[in-house]
């Protein structure tokens, strides 16, 4: 869980075993609010991260590379969402 920012660090470590697979990439596909839609965080092979969103208001045609000094603030931006992921993964479990 995502309580503090040091808490990112640990979470972008264990990405892979929250996140789907697709064969290419892990993505974690969030929900959000405000705009109504998801946003995906990909994470490929070589570490790259890319998200892509999908609203309401806009839907980006191809996937944005996430600079890396600028992951933690997203993350920490939709910590709601990446948390209720965790908890569903850990149901699962």
């Amino acid at each position: 869980m995502i309580k503090r920012k040091s808490d990112i660090k640990g979470f972008l470590k264990s990405f892979e075993s929250i996140a789907d697979r697709d064969g290419e990439k892990y993505y974690l596909t969030l929900k959000t609010i405000n705009p109504n839609g998801t946003l995906t965080i990909m994470k490929y092979k070589d570490g790259i991260f890319t998200y892509h969103r999908k609203n309401e208001l806009y839907w980006d045609i191809n996937e944005i590379k996430i600079m890396p000094e600028i992951l933690p603030d997203i993350i920490w931006g939709f910590r709601k969402a990446v948390n209720e992921r965790i908890k569903e993964r850990l149901v699962r479990i």
